[in-house]
């Protein structure tokens, strides 16, 4: 018979794709997991893993075992609920910079309301594959139709044209949409729809790109320039050309249907999207 700690690891494998990530994930050298999957594999006489320059994959037998590892760790969180009357487990969590701060504040309130549960925050731009579990949940900014998923709409944010005081004193208040220098995202961010509308409105002249929207925030707030930016995080910066008309942008929250079958997924799920809802309303 398989063994439990031997399904973990290939779980996690699974969930981070590499050796590296999923020990720093359990707390265990990457080597001594590759020696575990060597030994599952003796054990099944089979590979689970395909061992590639862009990462691990599983194969058709190890991906089955995965899905009865997940089913095996919802067992044994749904005991350990009821046993202690606590949750406990880990969650991983994905989003883009800017979400930072309304998620470390969620994430605080989570840890403090369920003390033996856990949170791994990734703060990546790309859209990490939810599907395939390498992540429980992640905050996105744009819907992929995936059928396999559950989109949460969660907030609608709005956008303005700011920049620091000092910066809007020097352009003067005869200045026009072309003669401010703007402080822009670097493709593929450069694409959503309010930054399209304020190119088409006349903002076009670009100082400089970023590829961070904190990097952006920063910039435009030590007054190096003019930018597009979330209603919601202008604090201390003005509209020197008043109210532009931009389109909002939808947050969702993202994650497999299985994944809130698992209480402690579910009661971090339900944490978040209230943080975030509070977020938009506040900003609103």
């Amino acid at each position: 018979m398989t063994d439990w700690d031997d399904l973990r690891v290939l779980l996690a494998i699974s969930r981070r794709g590499s050796f590296l990530q999923a020990g720093q994930a359990l707390g265990m050298a990457a080597s001594t997991l590759s020696r575990r999957i060597t030994r599952l594999e003796d054990e099944i006489g089979e590979p689970v893993v395909e061992r590639g320059v862009e990462g691990l994959r599983l194969t058709a037998r190890g991906a089955a075992l995965a899905v009865t590892a997940e089913r095996l760790e919802r067992e044994l969180q749904q005991q350990t609920v009821s046993i202690s009357g606590e949750l406990s487990g880990g969650v991983t969590v994905t989003a883009g910079d800017g979400f930072v701060p309304v998620l470390t504040r969620a994430i605080d309130r989570y840890v403090g309301l369920h003390p033996r549960c856990t949170v791994d925050l990734l703060v990546d731009s790309t859209l990490t594959k939810v599907a395939r579990g390498g992540v429980d949940i992640a905050v996105r900014t744009i819907h992929l139709g995936e059928p396999s998923l559950i989109y949460s709409k969660v907030a609608s944010l709005s956008f303005g044209v700011y920049c620091a005081p000092d910066h809007a004193s020097r352009m003067g208040e005869h200045a026009r949409p072309e003669d401010a220098r703007m402080i822009d995202l670097s493709p593929p961010f450069d694409q959503t729809a309010h930054l399209r509308a304020a190119r088409a409105a006349g903002f076009v002249s670009v100082r400089f790109r970023v590829s961070s929207f904190s990097a952006q925030l920063e910039a435009c707030t030590s007054g190096y320039g003019v930018a597009v930016l979330p209603d919601l995080l202008a604090n201390g910066l003005v509209q020197p050309f008043g109210q532009v008309v931009l389109p909002p942008l939808d947050v969702f929250l993202v994650t497999r249907p299985q994944a809130l079958r698992q209480p402690h997924l579910r009661a971090f799920f339900d944490v978040l999207r209230h943080a975030l809802r509070e977020e938009g309303e506040r900003a609103g």
